[in-house]
């Protein structure tokens, strides 16, 4: 509320007169009247107020200067003096002072109660704040009918800045502009003010403006009840393309069925796409809950733009599938810090960028072979036949390969010595040569073939037969995916 003193001096009632005081400290906003007859009334006095006194304690010039210093240090709006009681006319103490501070003396008369002058302020007083609260419930009317009506965020970013007179816009965690009035409108760090937005507790986007105005409380609240709403939908979308991949990644769907559900969700299946897979580490989220109690940001984890990010949860897995419009290594990185939210040891395996359902099924492979191999983003390895058995989730791999590996995996952690483990991977990683692998592990050729003498007692194996040779090689592939 604002009431000039100008406005108290110009009241024709009130016959007040202007002793002192330039037009710009008449412009001052007096919020009340304080009536004091105390020597030091600062106790009572929080700023802005018109002081109203008759001077009984101002008697003597040395009282009336300390008076005019002390009201004026408190940020007093003025001083009304009444005369006719205890002073004829103003001290001229009081109006020397008060120059000083550029600080406006009115002279009450007589004839003028104070009462009067309190109850024309009061009134003002009273009559600006409902006019201001009636103006305030419009602009709120305003802004929930832009949201409620249609507009949705971008109606709600327009009305805004049509009621605070400067461009206005919402821009989320990452610092991607969700709206913006003018439309177009670029925003950076730093930029005016900035309210944050809450949903569950966290700030998922701010709302900037160039200008101060008391309606963006309200205003804030709106966008972060809109934000809510669109998570809510994001998170039932992503539980719903995460049903759909998972039957292409499981091979039930035909490729056109996989094609047309795809398609609901503003994927082409014609043209490439690339998947990501993103989780934290098992321990701190193992089941996924709490994965899907991050807030959903809008970019990249929502759809936007001619080229959406798609996003699913497949259990602990938050899937990313990227169209090629959009730049893989600047989502993969986004990803990483949406995850990261979950803890330091967040992973993001990247696929390859094909087509079709099918394709889609094998950049997931690829994506999740790149997850496996620990923090931080990994990019995809051309995907092997071993590697693509291995990827299935359906058989217990790990379990059989473990199995076959006992015997070996017994004799090493018992202290055996033998390092039989190490020696067999290294006899297939070389080609079944001696000679490199007696020189990777720093021993004698003979020490090589006594061990692959043990391997072969110790499994029944031979290393002689390709299909034992297969079989101890996936089985040290299942065991190394499975510790990962």
């Amino acid at each position: 509320m604002v009431l000039p003193l100008a406005e108290i001096l110009a009241a024709p009632r009130l016959n007040l007169v202007a002793l002192t005081g330039s037009p710009e400290a008449l412009r001052r906003p007096v919020r009340w009247c304080a009536v004091t007859e105390l020597a030091d009334p600062r106790p009572w006095l929080q700023g802005h107020e018109l002081v109203l006194t008759t001077g009984l304690r101002q008697r003597s010039v040395a009282a009336q200067r300390e008076f005019v210093d002390l009201v004026a240090k408190r940020g007093v709006a003025g001083i009304g003096f009444g005369t006719g009681l205890t002073h004829e006319r103003v001290p001229r103490a009081i109006i020397a002072t008060a120059r000083e501070h550029d600080l406006p003396v009115l002279e009450v008369p007589y004839e003028t109660p104070f009462l009067a002058v309190d109850r024309f302020v009061a009134d003002r007083v009273a009559a600006e704040s409902h006019a201001r609260q009636r103006d305030l419930l419009r602009m709120h009317e305003s802004l929930a009918s832009a949201l409620l009506s249609g507009g949705g965020l971008d109606g709600l970013v327009h009305t805004l800045a049509q009621l605070v007179g400067a461009p206005v816009a919402v821009t989320d965690a990452y610092g991607v502009v969700l709206a913006a009035a003018p439309t177009g409108s670029a925003w950076s760090e730093g930029t005016g003010l900035a309210a944050p937005i809450e949903v569950a507790g966290a700030v998922i986007a701010h709302l900037c403006t160039r200008a101060g105005h008391e309606v963006l409380p309200y205003a804030a609240s709106l966008v972060g009840l809109e934000l809510a709403r669109r998570q809510a939908v994001l998170a039932a979308r992503r539980e719903l393309v995460g049903q759909v991949i998972e039957d292409i990644v499981r091979a039930s769907l035909s490729e056109g069925e996989a094609a047309r559900r795809l398609s609901t969700f503003g994927v082409d299946a014609a043209r490439p796409h690339t998947v990501l897979l993103a989780a934290a580490s098992r321990d701190a989220d193992p089941g996924g809950d709490r994965l899907r109690g991050l807030p959903g940001g809008a970019y990249p984890l929502s759809a936007a733009g001619a080229e959406p990010v798609v996003t699913a949860y497949m259990g602990e897995h938050l899937v990313v599938v990227v169209g090629e419009g959009r730049p893989v290594a600047e989502v993969a990185r986004q990803t990483l810090g949406y995850v990261a939210q979950l803890g330091e040891n967040a992973r993001v395996g990247i696929g390859g960028a094909y087509p079709g359902a099918a394709g889609l099924r094998w950049s997931f492979y690829e994506a999740r072979e790149a997850l496996s191999r620990g923090p931080g983003i990994n990019a995809r390895e051309p995907l092997s036949l071993p590697g693509l058995l291995l990827a299935s989730e359906a058989l217990p791999l790990t379990e059989l390969g473990r199995a076959v590996l006992a015997p070996l995996l017994d004799f090493d952690e018992q202290g055996g010595g033998g390092d039989l483990v190490a020696t067999l991977r290294a006899y297939l990683e070389e080609d079944a040569s001696v000679a490199r692998v007696a020189a990777r592990l720093f021993v004698h050729r003979n020490t090589v073939r006594y061990r692959l003498d043990q391997i072969e007692r110790l499994t029944g194996r031979t290393l002689a037969s390709t299909q034992d040779r297969v079989q101890f090689w996936l089985a040290l592939q299942a065991v190394t995916l499975g510790a990962r």
